[in-house]
Parts: structure tokens; sequence; C-alpha cells
């Protein structure tokens, strides 16, 4: 069961209220999140391009600049070397257009996720010294040390634009590549004010900085800032923020990327965060996990409508395929979990595809609210993608046990690695022993902005609350908290037979509609451990639907429209029955 809990702050409503022309519940969901002063509460209400931080302040970006010049008069070959991901394509799309825009000889490379694995290798850069004189790593390179001196061995002028952690000695001390230039905020002595960008939008600002950026590579930025997941804060939520509008309001000169929305059924004035982390992105995604990423890199490359058309339908195509083998794949896994977990669960299986590894580990995390790593057998090696719970840094965790891998790297929340098969059973016994885990870290937390009566869930709020979007990590949907609420009808509704549709009654008559999915079995179970087996027996056979029942209730405000008229509609997220107040 979830715990509720409140976000405190201390703030002073009305004067908030007063000061930005807000309302209340407003000033009561800024003020939870920690913006007090003024100017943060207006450049977060309206986050203008114009206060992005100067990327002058950035360490490695005037020695980047400098290269990128030369190259570019002197006639070198560039090659940008990316990733397999949203972010890692992204941030190539950019560049290689950025620097197409300057004149420069340019091309790419990403390497094989099966073949290859993440970021820079020896072969390929061995290969690649012979027709570039320049590399450009994007999304990958910080961890890249062995392989970065091999580059310059051999010649090759090296830039990283990278937005991972660097590793670090055994005795602490930051270990950085010997690359000419590197552009990560994260590195240690770097005075850049915010360190959260994603390698796309760290692209996009140095496309920005070398004075070619567009609106074509402000929405790619926007794109991979939702599908890396980076805190939606200070300029992601700028770029986020100002690239969905261009994309809603103007659309995409980008062929491939306009080929690849169409594909997927959407209309520009309806993309949200939602349909880029979860329609398009997946779809991208899924070119790097089960065949090339230079699939989705080439579609959006060309100018041939055709082509587009073609590399699209891949990309839709791979992504069904990727979803059948993710679902197989996490019903197995949670099928198979024993009923006294461990604190960190380490899980090896031969069958799954490596390349869906990160996403059964993130559904597995989701499932049983502990930290997930799931490895599976590549060649002769174990690869494996681990997916964390707040309460726990998995990053952090591996760099303990850095001895066990042949390579890793990640965030606090995620993290990918390789390993000796052997190592796998070692790896689980150590991050259990030392876990520091207790019970109530496994217990999810539901964070509410404020507490509600439902007189008070009014669309006139839910209009308000527009203007917090785009939602994401550090930036969520206000979640508002109701007690002690009437339900006056319950049913069933849509294909699944799992989304639940309630009709509220507030004290003054007004009735709220509400939706609840994956809730029909939670919910036929609160019927039968608070009023009885009849009754909810009653409601799963559609006999029982109007029912007046007492229940607390977490919640977002939703504005639903349907052929044209809109309604509030509350997007329930749990339910329990009312505690004594």
């Amino acid at each position: 069961m979830k715990r509720w809990i409140l976000r405190e702050h201390d703030a002073d409503i009305a004067l908030m209220t007063k000061v930005l022309k807000i309302t209340p519940a407003l000033a009561h969901v800024l003020a939870g999140r920690g913006i007090r002063s003024k100017n943060t509460a207006i450049k977060y209400l309206d986050p203008q391009l114009a206060y992005l931080h100067p990327m002058e302040g950035m360490a490695g970006v005037s020695e980047a600049v400098d290269i990128i010049k030369k190259a570019v008069s002197d006639g070198k070959k560039i090659c940008i070397y990316g990733d397999y991901d949203v972010d890692g394509v992204s941030g190539t799309v950019i560049l290689h257009k950025a620097l197409t825009k300057l004149g420069a000889n340019v091309d790419y490379y990403i390497p094989h996720r099966e073949r290859e694995g993440y970021g820079l290798n020896i072969p390929a850069v061995e290969e690649l010294a012979k027709d570039f004189q320049v590399l450009i790593a994007i999304d990958n390179g910080i961890a890249g040390v062995s392989e970065v001196e091999r580059a310059v061995e051999l010649g090759l002028t090296v830039i990283i634009i990278d937005h991972h952690n660097p590793q670090f000695d055994e005795n602490g001390a930051e270990l950085l590549p010997p690359a000419h230039a590197i552009i990560n905020p994260k590195q240690s002595g770097c005075p850049y004010p915010f360190k959260e960008m994603s390698a796309a939008g760290l692209a996009y600002k140095f496309a920005g900085h070398l004075g070619v950026a567009t609106d074509e590579m402000l929405i790619f930025t926007t794109m991979a800032t939702f599908c890396d997941v980076v805190d939606l804060v200070d300029e992601n939520r700028i770029l986020a923020k100002n690239g969905l509008h261009t994309l809603n309001v103007h659309g995409t000169e980008n062929v491939g990327l306009h080929t690849l929305v169409k594909a997927r059924n959407l209309e520009y004035n309806e993309i949200d965060d939602f349909a880029m982390g979860f329609i398009i992105g997946p779809c991208i995604n899924a070119s790097g996990r089960l065949d090339s990423a230079g699939i989705a890199v080439e579609l959006f490359l060309t100018h041939d409508v055709g082509r587009a058309k073609e590399l699209a339908q891949q990309l839709v195509d791979l992504n069904d395929k990727r979803k059948e083998m993710t679902t197989r794949y996490v019903d197995e896994i949670i099928g198979g979990l024993p009923d006294e977990l461990d604190d960190v669960l380490v899980i090896y299986s031969e069958e799954i595809h490596e390349s869906i590894a990160g996403i059964v580990a993130g559904r597995v995390k989701e499932h049983a609210h502990h930290p997930a790593i799931v490895f599976t057998k590549a060649g002769e090696v174990a690869k494996g993608s681990a997916r964390s719970i707040e309460a726990y840094n998995v990053f952090e965790a591996m760099s303990a046990n850095s001895d066990l891998f042949l390579r890793f790297g990640g965030h606090p929340m995620a993290a990918g690695a390789t390993m000796e098969i052997s190592n796998v059973d070692i790896l689980r016994k150590r991050l259990n022993d030392a876990s520091g885990l207790t019970a109530e870290d496994f217990q999810p937390i539901l964070y509410g902005d404020m507490a509600l009566t439902l007189e008070e869930a009014i669309f006139a709020l839910a209009q308000d609350l527009q203007v917090l979007c785009p939602f994401g990590k550090a930036n969520k949907e206000p979640t508002f908290f109701s007690y002690n609420v009437t339900t006056e009808r319950a049913e069933v509704i849509g294909q699944s037979g799992q989304t639940l549709r309630l009709t509220f009654r507030c004290e003054e008559g007004r009735k709220i509609k509400a939706v609840a999915f994956k809730s029909v079995d939670k919910f036929a179970q609160h019927l039968s451990d608070n009023y009885s087996k009849e009754v909810a027996e009653a409601f799963t056979t559609g006999r029982l639907k109007n029912m007046t029942i007492k229940m607390d209730i977490a919640y977002n405000l939703r504005i639903n429209t349907w052929q044209g008229n809109s309604s509030l509609q509350l997007h329930i997220l749990d339910f329990k029955h009312p505690a004594p107040r």
C-alpha cells in the first residue's frame, strides 16, 4: 500500500497569490515545489528561451569551438559518435545538422548495441581513425578513458559532449578521458549552474553557441529531454515547454519526424509529454534495441519522403515487436519472484534479449518497488541494466563494486553494466549485504500537493494548472487528496476490463466523473474488504453499478475533451477506505 504524504511548506500563500496574480491553489503547488521567490516563479510560469544560461560559463566550450572552427576551415573530416537511445540519436542529429550548416565535412557512427555495446570501443575508434581527423562523442565518452587514449594516439582530435557521471579511481579522484575538449557540466570544476541537461540539450546549446541552432533542433532536444527522463526543471523545462509549443503550433520541417508523427496517428495540436515519452520515443529506442539506431538517424536526416515512410514504418514495426517481447519477459520474471524479496533484485536470465533488459528492470522495479538489475547472457559475458527507487543510488552502489565489472556507467536511478557471468551472484550478495534499505524504503510514496474538498475540485482549477505543463521527472503533475468522498456509481469500461469509471457526488449536488486505470480488481477487493464479498461480486459481474460508498482518493485534475466539449475529469491514482479523522 502506498503512503500518502502532503508536501509541506511555510510559504505566505496570500502574498504569493497577490504578487504573482495566481490562485491560492496554484500558489500552494508552486510553494510545495520550492518555488518561492518572485523571479523564480516568473521564470517557471513563463519559461522563455531567453532565460537559458549563457554557455560561455561551461567548461570545455571554448576549446570545442576552436576545434570545430579549425576543422571546418581546414576541411577535416568530422565523425559524430552517437548512442543508440533517443538522447544519443537526437544529439547526433542536432550536431550533424549544426555542423552541416557550418559547412563541415561530417558523418556519423552509431555503435551496434549487441555487437559493440554502449559507448566508444577501440575497434571502432581504430577503424574511424582511418578516415576521420575529428571525433565528437555525444551522449557517451566520459567513461571511455582507454578508448580516448587510443583515439588520441591514432591522431584523432576528440571532443566529448556527455551528461553522464564521470568515474572515479580507488582513491576517489575523478577519472576523465584525455580528450581535447570535454563538455559535461558534471565534471568537477565546471562552474555551469545547471548540471542535469540531456546530451541532446548540450548539443542544442552548443549549436546555439556556434550560431546555428534552429527550431528543428529544439524539437529534437525536447524529445530527448522527455525520453531520457532528466529532471524537468530549470533549462530542461524551458527547452521542453518551448519545443512542444513550437511543434504543436508550427509542426516540423524535418521530413522524418513529420512522417513518424503521422505514422503514430498523432496530430500536432495534441503532442504532449506522454506522446513524446510513450508514443514517439519508444519507436526510436526500438531501432537501437532490436536492430540499429542508424535507422532512426537516417530517418531524421533524410529529405526523401518515400524513404522516410519506409524507415518510419520500420520503427513502428520494431516497437510492436519490442512490446510483445517485453510483456512476455516481464510476466515470466514477475511470476517467478519469491514471496521474500532481496533488498536489491539482481536477476539473471539467458532468455531475455539484452536490448530490453532495461525496460524489464523498470517494470520489475515498478511492480516490487525494489531496485532491480536484470542481466542476460551476451556472448560470453553478462550484460545488464539497473533501475532504482528514490532511496537507493544504484550508480553509487555499482561504483563501490567496480572491481566486478568489465564496464559500467549511469545515474543514481539507472545504470548499465557488463561483467563476467560468474560475478553476477557475487554482485547480488555484495549489494544486498550493504544495501542499507529499510522496509519503509520499499513502500511507494504518493506525494500530494494539496488537500481539496470535492467542492474545490472545479474546471477552472484544472485550467489554471495547465500553466505547469509539461510534466515529467521532478515536475510531476499536481496531485490532490480528497477525504471521505461519496461515490454514486462505479462501472467497468474499456476493452481491457481493468478501467474503472467512478461518479462522485458533491455536497451541492454537482457530479464529477473520474477514471482509474488498471484498478478494477483493486476496487473489487476494496469492496470485499470494507463492505462484503457479495457487493464485490455484484460489481464484478455488472449487476451493481449504482452504489454509495465512502473513499479517500488521490488524483490529478484533468480536462477531458470529447467532440468539442470539455469537462472536468479526475484521474484517480490511488484510493483507500477513509481513515479516522
